[in-house]
């Protein structure tokens, strides 16, 4: 099979495209025909050798969102069979229930082997079915951005009709945070540097949107937006955690995700009080939370926001792009 692996040193030069075995099929395995990967900042970031996991081997594939067809099963597998069109969890060994270490010492594409391969091989407990309504471009959307954002605002918020959410940007979490937290019945806020993605954000449903290149003050403006309340949930991928902390509603929380871009200055975080406020870290989240989001999406007939496609062999392209920060939405890579 193709596969791409990331060597060492890591930068793009040494995201290389080669010809290795398929994996082997073992017990409570199913053995997954790729059909498309979607990109995360992380992967970005871990591609130029921005950050590593302790202990990581490479030679390592990356990426770590999928969906495809299944083409073979080992012995005891049970909830699956050849042909199933399914998608991949982020945490191999999370399956359901609360957060804890173990259950996320494997991370794909990251701590160990990720997606980006013609074939790959997985617990049966880490794999759920896709719904027809999905392409499998569509279902590869679903596993790191949308299990975060589905994971944040319903599994932990909860999230209520009228609730307000902050969200920073327009990339894929942010943009699984609007439609999530529009089908909930919240308003959503929205920021970013672009006036063509705002105008695209609020075609989606956003209630309000902020350009935080010409309103540099973005939290006092989502206080004015708010009559002076602030957000009830602040997804934060864009390491401005004082501001975020700012733009809080009394007894709201700021949701921990992310940082695409340099953080507060510490002096300033530790002069925002945090009174009746939480903050809460998010690392993606389960398959139980994975097979949730599809289904909530699927009997709601909404479909992940896809802002481009590229082929196999174009993925470094898809790299660049990601890192352009010129995307709406996700990136997805096809690959069968």
């Amino acid at each position: 099979m193709k596969a791409y692996k990331l060597h060492e040193p890591k930068n793009l030069d040494n995201f290389c495209l080669g010809d290795y075995d398929e994996p082997t099929v073992r017990d409570y395995e199913v053995k997954i025909q790729v059909k498309a990967t979607s990109l995360n900042y992380r992967d970005w970031a871990l591609a130029n050798g921005w950050f590593g996991y302790p202990g990581e081997k490479l030679p390592m594939i990356p990426f770590s969102d999928a969906a495809g067809v299944v083409t073979a099963i080992g012995a005891g597998v049970t909830k699956f069979q050849p042909g199933d069109r399914v998608a991949v969890n982020f945490f191999p060994d999370w399956h359901d229930g609360a957060f804890s270490a173990d259950k996320v010492a494997r991370s794909l594409g990251g701590s160990t082997d990720g997606v980006l391969a013609e074939y790959v091989t997985f617990p049966e407990a880490a794999v759920v079915k896709v719904p027809d309504a999905f392409s499998f471009e569509e279902a590869a959307s679903f596993p790191c951005a949308g299990v975060t954002a589905w994971h944040a605002l319903v599994e932990q918020g909860p999230l209520r009709p009228g609730d307000v959410v902050l969200l920073q940007g327009t990339g894929g979490v942010s943009i699984f945070g609007l439609q999530i937290a529009k089908l909930f019945g919240a308003q959503v806020i929205i920021t970013s540097s672009s006036d063509e993605k705002l105008a695209r954000a609020k075609a989606l449903g956003a209630d309000h949107v902020i350009n935080y290149k010409t309103t540099p003050d973005w939290e006092e403006e989502v206080k004015k937006l708010t009559g002076g309340v602030g957000a009830t949930y602040v997804l934060e991928v864009a390491g401005q955690m004082a501001r975020s902390l700012r733009a809080l509603a009394p007894g709201g929380t700021v949701f921990q995700i992310g940082q695409v871009s340099p953080s507060d200055e510490a002096p300033n975080l530790r002069m925002v009080p945090l009174l009746t406020q939480r903050l809460q870290g998010i690392y993606v989240g389960s398959t139980q939370m994975l097979a949730d989001l599809l289904r909530a999406f699927d009997t709601n007939n909404l479909k992940p926001i896809i802002g481009q496609v590229f082929e196999f062999a174009e993925t470094k392209a898809a790299l660049a792009h990601m890192g352009s920060g010129a995307h709406f939405g996700k990136i997805v890579v096809r690959v069968g």
